[in-house]
């Protein structure tokens, strides 16, 4: 649990910080729904984080949640980019597909969330099993 905890600081500060060094705030002019997406991923995990910190009671639960909302978040911009790449078509002028640095990073990020999504939904199993 204690990296599920901590990793949802890190992931958290991630999004928020990775999303406004990458864009810049003047992207929500352009196209906001996606800075909302990291946006909203980050401060979800930095929140769930905080409550494990405060040892809320249902602080489990929320970072399940925290890490399954990132993952889903991440799901479309992963795929959807790598498949623009394998077909050789640009479906976005702000997603180059020959930046496959992008791609990987992206694919990265949907994995660690992925992994730490299962990590915190065993977790609860574990602790509900135990009766803690």
């Amino acid at each position: 649990m204690k990296a599920v905890h901590s990793m949802a600081y890190a992931m958290g500060a991630i999004f928020i910080l990775g999303e406004t060094s990458r864009r810049g705030l003047d992207y929500f002019s352009i196209n906001a729904t996606t800075m909302l997406e990291d946006y909203g991923s980050g401060l979800l995990l930095l929140l769930a984080a905080a409550a494990c910190t405060a040892k809320m009671a249902n602080a489990s639960l929320y970072l399940a949640g925290s890490w399954g909302y990132a993952a889903g978040g991440m799901f479309v911009p992963f795929f959807a980019h790598l498949e623009a790449y394998l077909r050789g078509n640009t479906f976005r002028p702000d997603h180059p597909i020959e930046d496959v640095n992008s791609i990987i990073v992206k694919g990265i990020i949907w994995g660690i969330c992925l992994v730490f999504f299962i990590a915190s939904l065993r977790n609860n199993v574990r602790s509900q099993e135990s009766g803690s």
